[in-house]
């Protein structure tokens, strides 16, 4: 094989994972949408998040035996972090699926992020800058967001009708899960930096969110966790464990930038799968608006990548690169 072809290959091994992973965190958003008509929010988190917890602790038990725990004590700060961050975003999610459409909260959670990186990486990093084509591309999604929520509180998405109530809720909501899943990208990088698997991180990361999800229930009227029992198994598998997995394998045969733009096409897979959703309606104006969002962080990607790795000199009349961000992760709605 040719040193041409080698590269190509591994690319075509990598790209059908990480479209396989925008359809299932897609399908993951549309199905708990929908399930919200049957079950809670706390009841589908606390089933789907308890199991997906039990498996990875089986797994690390099988691989290191008591490994997890001596994680927990060695890089304790970072675990708990990362425990509370992961129940913010999980939560918020959840809750933002039963007030919003699940197109507008995947878009939201897959642009918020990044914008949030890139605006305080200044903050988060040492001699860092944020390049001009950056602060307009963000100016230009959060234009096109606002413009996805008036949709939702005019009526104009493909819920239709909502309370005002229920909107600013399923607003509040989302900008929590994006806010949440982008500290979220930088405890995992804390975590990675330290030495620890992701294996390891996947063990340990899920016991607040487990626990906090329970008492909700608890507090519930009634809560019918027989119905939550089929819906928290589906959203464990393709919600959690199935896009993980397709994930690594698609970052390990592709460039970080190749993985961002795939991981943009979510937002489009949501709004085509929920046009099989009953509930919901086509609406012309959440497709442009989610088109539009998604080429903006296409474009924000690109700029982004054009720019010199750390260390290389910078190209003539330009200056040098920032740092790297804290993270190397790029996209996902729900790291």
């Amino acid at each position: 094989m040719s040193e041409a072809a080698a590269p190509a290959s591994a690319l075509r091994r990598g790209v059908m994972p990480l479209l396989a992973y925008a359809v299932l965190t897609a399908a993951m958003d549309v199905y708990a949408g929908n399930r919200f008509e049957v079950v809670s929010p706390a009841s589908l988190a606390a089933v789907s998040f308890t199991l997906t917890m039990l498996f990875f602790l089986a797994v690390e038990a099988r691989r290191g035996g008591v490994r997890p725990r001596a994680a927990v004590i060695t890089h304790r700060r970072d675990i708990v972090a990362i425990n509370i961050t992961t129940a913010v975003t999980w939560l918020s999610t959840f809750y933002a699926l039963e007030y919003l459409e699940p197109a507008i909260v995947n878009v939201i959670g897959l642009a918020l992020g990044p914008m949030i990186m890139t605006l305080a990486g200044p903050l988060l990093r040492q001699h860092s800058r944020v390049m001009g084509a950056e602060i307009v591309v963000s100016v230009a999604i959060g234009m096109l967001l606002a413009a996805l929520m008036w949709a939702s509180f005019s009526g104009r998405s493909g819920l239709g009708d909502l309370s005002t109530s229920d909107a600013v809720l399923g607003l509040l909501f989302s900008l929590t899960c994006a806010a949440g899943s982008a500290v979220n990208i930088i405890y995992m990088k804390r975590l990675s930096d330290a030495g620890c698997e992701p294996g390891l991180v996947l063990a340990t990361r899920f016991f607040l969110m487990s626990l906090v999800a329970w008492i909700l229930v608890a507090f519930e009227d009634g809560p019918d966790l027989t119905a939550a029992l089929v819906p928290g198994a589906v959203v464990a598998v393709i919600g959690v464990g199935l896009p993980i997995f397709v994930l690594q394998i698609g970052i390990r045969h592709t460039e970080p930038i190749t993985t961002s733009l795939l991981v943009c096409l979510s937002p489009l897979f949501a709004f085509a799968l929920q046009l099989a959703d009953g509930r919901l309606r086509f609406s012309l104006f959440t497709l442009g608006g989610v088109i539009g969002v998604v080429v903006l962080v296409a474009v924000g990607v690109l700029v982004r990548d054009r720019e010199p790795a750390p260390g290389e000199p910078a190209a003539a009349g330009r200056p040098a690169a920032p740092e790297p961000l804290v993270s190397d992760e790029h996209g996902g709605p729900r790291p």
